[in-house]
């Protein structure tokens, strides 16, 4: 990991002066677990201080895959450039993302959010910059009787009074911009239930922020309105699950010219780019207990719902697993490349670090990602798909980790210490999945369990 500085002794009278001004009476400070989820503690503003000096000190053992027991002391250092007062927060808090570090003042291994800003320093030097976009999407659900149901009877792009969460996404929108965040598009997705709001891509590590905020605003301002939120990727059998699409594009920081870019090529995209491309293809099956982490992910990835099964490409076709958007000639700073593989429940820091690290290997060997596919690769035959050197992802978690143990790249972009954490945690989930079931994945996966719903429903 590439070092950087933990302490904020030079943000103290800046920080402590927005507290002031606002009247925030307390910070909530916030770090990212290893499956991407936010842990946070209450700090009182005469506390800012010292925290944004030293580091406010924690039980790391308490945390799943962070530390021991009998060595659980790890340090919250707040990042000053991320306070925040959010709307949807009670009146008087801020919040603020820290980084960890062990008490010896060494950056924390495990921490998913440090090793993001790492990476990205790290590209930085190369001449680098890395800009992702996410497309989350996620089901508001109404519960009675012990039922949980998709709310609404809307598909995609139906407006009231089909779909009846025009009252909590706005105010879900204007939550979200007062915030800072720049909104796309937002309107209901294929399934009933199912919604999206597209925020503006940025940085890596501030978009993986934004996608921790995006998910608590959404999540809150739902329980507000009576109703759940979930970014579980497959609540519902038989109907679509919610992916996290995710838009990528490396920057020149010298010139900010956008380097998948080339305007003399009529598709528009750049060697490499291509490349790139090639890498991502290359690590698809190690980066898929990644970006689709748990058991509930791979009932999302099955066929006919829009989600990617084959490790193929092309232009603008959503059957394939990377896909290359298209739009009016002139735009080449909007070029990039879409990662259709995660979903909702992917820890959004150490996505953007698996795939930055696959597709930065493209680049530097030169890899073919072979020819684009235009067709609907889940209409091809078994034989097609075989003369087009067509593979697929994972069937279940089981080998997603299998995969991941034997992709070097990927372990190595992790750190010894978050690859152990990670292959442990998610062997034990499949384990407790199929002892739950007491049957075969093929028996199991054709429906959302109990077990599912109790574990991932309010968590993802």
């Amino acid at each position: 990991m590439v070092d950087f500085n933990l302490t904020q002794e030079d943000a103290v009278e800046p920080v402590m002066e927005l507290i002031k001004r606002h009247d925030i009476k307390y910070i909530r400070l916030i770090v990212v677990d290893l499956n991407g989820n936010p842990r946070a503690m209450l700090v009182p503003e005469y506390e800012m201080e010292y925290a944004l000096t030293y580091g406010i000190g924690f039980d790391g053992s308490s945390i799943q895959g962070f530390r021991e027991v009998n060595d659980s002391d790890l340090i919250a250092h707040p990042d000053p450039s991320t306070f925040l007062i959010p709307m949807w927060e009670t009146p008087g808090i801020a919040v603020m993302f820290c980084y960890i570090s062990t008490p010896s003042k060494a950056l924390f291994e495990g921490d998913p959010r440090g090793l993001l800003k790492s990476t990205v320093l790290e590209l930085e030097e190369k001449g680098y910059g890395f800009n992702t976009g996410p497309e989350l999407e996620y089901f508001y659900v109404s519960q009675e009787n012990g039922v949980i149901e998709p709310f609404g009877s809307g598909e995609y792009f139906d407006l009231p009074p089909l779909d009846p969460t025009e009252d909590i996404k706005m105010e879900t929108m204007m939550c979200l911009e007062a915030a800072g965040f720049q909104l796309d598009k937002v309107h209901h997705e294929a399934a009933q239930g199912q919604q999206e709001i597209n925020f503006r891509y940025a940085d890596a590590l501030k978009t993986a922020d934004n996608v921790v905020l995006y998910k608590l605003a959404v999540k809150t301002i739902a329980e507000k309105h009576g109703k759940l939120a979930t970014f579980m990727p497959k609540p519902f059998w038989g109907i679509n699950g919610s992916g996290c699409h995710v838009h990528q594009s490396l920057i020149d920081l010298d010139t900010g010219g956008n380097v998948f870019s080339d305007p003399e090529i009529p598709e528009g995209l750049s060697e490499t780019a291509l490349n790139y491309i090639g890498g991502l293809l290359g690590h698809a099956k190690g980066l898929s207990m990644i970006v689709a982490p748990i058991v509930n992910s791979y009932k999302r990835l099955v066929p006919n719902y829009e989600a990617p099964v084959y490790i193929a490409w092309g232009y603008g076709n959503r059957s394939a697993l990377v896909r290359v958007p298209q739009y009016p000639e002139g735009l080449d700073k909007t070029t990039r490349i879409e990662y259709r593989h995660p979903d909702p429940s992917c820890n959004a820091y150490l996505t953007a670090v698996a795939m930055l690290k696959a597709g930065m290997e493209g680049i530097s060997k030169k890899i073919d990602p072979n020819e684009p596919i235009s067709a609907n690769v889940y209409h091809l035959t078994e034989a097609q798909l075989d003369s087009l050197n067509v593979d697929t992802l994972p069937e279940h978690l089981g080998e997603a980790v299998d995969a991941f143990t034997k992709d070097s790249l990927l372990s190595e972009a992790l750190g010894s210490y978050m690859t152990m954490n990670l292959i442990n945690l998610r062997r034990c989930e499949f384990e407790e999945y199929n002892e739950f079931t007491g049957k075969s994945w093929e028996e199991s996966r054709p429906t959302v369990t109990r077990w599912e719903l109790d574990r991932y429903l309010t968590r993802c």
